[in-house]
């Protein structure tokens, strides 16, 4: 959470750092948020959006498999590596989710991607392409996290194939044997194909979420937002369900959605009081 970003949209977008400080007499995190603040710095937002995408495709398509021990917590920028890796060893206790519509945008590395491509693989077959786009916007548009490891795998956060290790003592050792075994005949992944839901789909979540919003468990931003993420998740206006895109026109409209987002007054609220105080704000 160290870049809350700028409001003046596409263009002038950028990220944000602390300064960085003498810590001196500052003994808390909030002493030294209040005493030092922010300050500008490049790169700009398209530039980091798009070396995190270039990096978790070197790691999805790598020509070796990459293989993740996971112990404690991954959200957000965390969880999405994750998502990109050939294959996960968790401890029995991991928490993860992809956390970013509680500061007001969504997955910028290509997390609903991959979140949507699992669940196009499982629901796709008997529902077509909106099933997938629910159960995408339902698990990100809420900013659930799991409790444990096996409620990841629920959640489709940790695939059927991924490792559970209940000793936290035998994680690494776990993980290696996971990768050595990985290694004989690996190939990087097919790049997939996926049909968009377009505007019947879109209309059909948005009723899911104007529904929240009316009984009062989703905000005037999370609405905001979760326009936003329906917009991508769907394909928008041009989505046709029978031309199915690939990965790279799924990131471009995840970048735009991005962007467009850091540009509201709601998500520079929800990142500032986030930084200031470390709890979400409901806007």
């Amino acid at each position: 959470m160290g870049w809350p970003p700028s409001a003046s949209g596409e263009d002038k977008a950028s990220l944000w750092s602390w300064k960085r400080p003498d810590e001196g007499d500052c003994r808390s995190r909030r002493d030294r948020r209040r005493r030092y603040g922010f300050r500008h710095r490049g790169p700009s937002g398209n530039a980091f959006i798009d070396r995190g995408h270039a990096t978790f495709r070197a790691i999805k398509y790598a020509p070796f498999p990459v293989v993740v021990a996971l112990a404690g917590m991954a959200f957000g920028g965390g969880c999405e590596i994750l998502l990109h890796c050939s294959a996960i060893q968790a401890h029995a206790e991991a928490s993860i989710g992809l956390v970013e519509t509680k500061i007001g945008v969504v997955p910028g590395w290509g997390g609903y991607k991959e979140m949507l491509i699992r669940q196009y693989a499982l629901t796709a077959a008997p529902h077509g392409p909106v099933a997938p786009a629910i159960a995408a916007f339902n698990l990100i548009a809420s900013a659930r996290v799991s409790g444990s490891a096996f409620e990841a795998r629920n959640l489709g956060l940790l695939r059927v194939t991924d490792g559970i290790t209940m000793n936290r003592d035998r994680l690494l050792a776990d993980a290696k044997r996971k990768a050595l075994d990985l290694v004989p005949g690996y190939s990087a992944p097919e790049r997939p194909k996926i049909a968009l839901a377009g505007l019947s789909g879109a209309a059909a979540i948005r009723n899911l979420l104007d529904s929240e919003v009316i009984a009062g468990r989703a905000t005037a931003h999370d609405r905001v937002v979760g326009i936003a993420l329906i917009d991508t998740l769907t394909g928008g206006v041009s989505a046709d369900p029978l031309k199915p895109v690939g990965e790279d026109e799924i990131t471009a409209m995840e970048k735009r959605a991005f962007i467009a987002l850091c540009g509201t007054p709601g998500t520079v609220a929800r990142v500032k009081h986030m930084l200031a105080t470390g709890k979400p704000l409901r806007n």
